[in-house]
C-alpha cells in the first residue's frame, strides 16, 4: 500500500502538447519576458502593463477552456507560461549550438 509520501514523490510524465500550443505559449512567455524587462528598465508605463496584462491572458486561454476549476486555471498558466519559457531558452541554446556546430 502506498503512502502519501510515496504518492506525493512520483513524477508526473510530460504532457505532450501541439506545435501549436507550444508555439502559443513562448510567444506570450516572450511577450510577458519582454515587458517585464522594459518596465524594470524604462519604468511603468499603460503599453507594457497592457502588453504584459495580454501575455497573461493569452496563456491563460487554454486552460481556461478546459473548465476543471479555478485551481486547475491557475496551475494551467503557470505551467504555460513556464513551458513558454523553456521553448524560448531551447530555442536560443539551439540557434547558438547551431553556429558552433
Amino acid at each position: 500500500m502506498f503512502t502519501q509520501l510515496q504518492v506525493g514523490l512520483e513524477m508526473k510524465k510530460k504532457v505532450k502538447r501541439s506545435t501549436f500550443r507550444r508555439a502559443f505559449n513562448s510567444l506570450c512567455a516572450a511577450l510577458f519576458i519582454g515587458s517585464a524587462i522594459y518596465i524594470m528598465v524604462m519604468g511603468f508605463s499603460f503599453v507594457a502593463m497592457a502588453a504584459m496584462a495580454i501575455s497573461v491572458a493569452g496563456a491563460a486561454v487554454l486552460p481556461v477552456q478546459s473548465s476543471e476549476g479555478v485551481l486547475e486555471v491557475i496551475t494551467g498558466t503557470v505551467e504555460a507560461m513556464i513551458d513558454g519559457v523553456v521553448a524560448v531558452i531551447e530555442g536560443i541554446t539551439s540557434a547558438i549550438a547551431s553556429l558552433f556546430s
